[in-house]
């Protein structure tokens, strides 16, 4: 037991790593930037700049704790009474908008995952519009938290530039000091952007490319609709207003305490409704426990 204990806690530090650096690289060199470059810009050009980008490291921030912190869309696993571990069809076929989409059964979780679900190794749960695993994230991207996710990624690119931009103007105008140690944090913030700006930049247009088409990553590494027509695919309008204007879905897997209190609930309206029809009504409530599922 204590081996399997010590490989769990590994396995979950190892998993919080790359988390980890991306928090680091986000506050130390954003802290570099305003300690060491925001001074000399309030003096020379105005202190509404710093404000501005304040803001926007505040708005990069939040959106980053809730892709985190935000249940991607995570399905409860069937109960051991309902699953059905003698199932042999492990396809069925569904048809959405003339497509014929195909919903496969998962052994773990005990039912057919619905279209555009899969199932996260890492996590260990079927995930509803499944994209990827992000290791940065420590968390699944699903339908619930991939608007904050490409928010995040948007809000960082532009937050790059500007401090890029700024760092540029910072050693253009300071040409004759560039051994300050104001000049060298600027140095070393502008070769560390300009690496940094390769793969989020990438990763941001083709997470804009999937959005225009209507798809996931998982679906378009596995080139689950190459040969067949996307039904998910309803326009470059409605797919831009689903992910940054649609509000979040409601949560698909809960605790058990709370479907015991919302059955004990529906239970008394019930009742309460029976009591009316037969004349019974009183100003008391029926009270009646329930045992959890």
């Amino acid at each position: 037991m204590s081996n399997n204990r010590c490989r769990r806690f590994v396995r979950g530090i190892s998993r919080r790593i790359p988390c980890f650096v991306a928090w680091s690289l986000l506050i130390v060199l954003s802290s570099l930037y305003f300690i060491f470059i925001s001074p000399w810009i309030i003096i020379q050009l105005s202190i509404l700049i710093p404000i501005i980008q304040g803001i926007i490291l505040l708005f990069v921030i939040n959106n980053f704790i809730l892709a985190i912190n935000t249940d991607p869309g995570r399905y409860s696993r069937a109960p051991p009474d309902e699953n059905d571990d003698s199932e042999t069809t492990f396809h069925k076929t569904v048809e959405i908008h003339g497509t014929q989409c195909r919903m496969k059964w998962c052994q773990t979780c005990g039912f057919y995952r619905p279209p555009r679900c899969s199932h996260c190794s890492v996590c260990d749960f079927c995930i509803d519009t499944f994209d990827h695993h992000c290791p940065w994230l420590n968390n699944c991207v699903g339908r619930r938290n991939y608007h904050y996710f490409i928010c995040f990624l948007l809000s960082l690119l532009v937050h790059m530039f500007i401090v890029l931009s700024f760092c540029i103007y910072y050693i253009l105008k300071n040409r004759s000091n560039i051994g300050d140690l104001s000049s060298i944090i600027s140095l070393i913030l502008m070769v560390l952007i300009f690496f940094l700006t390769i793969p989020i930049g990438g990763l941001t247009a083709f997470h804009l490319m999937l959005i225009i088409r209507g798809r996931t990553t998982n679906e378009q590494v596995t080139g689950k609709f190459k040969s067949n027509i996307n039904p998910f695919d309803y326009g470059y309008l409605f797919n831009c207003s689903r992910i940054f204007a649609a509000s979040r879905p409601p949560r698909l897997i809960y605790e058990k305490k709370s479907i015991s209190k919302r059955k004990s609930n529906l239970y008394e309206i019930e009742t309460k409704k029976e009591n009316m029809k037969n004349g019974r009504y009183s100003n008391k409530t029926k009270h009646i426990s329930m045992t959890s599922v």
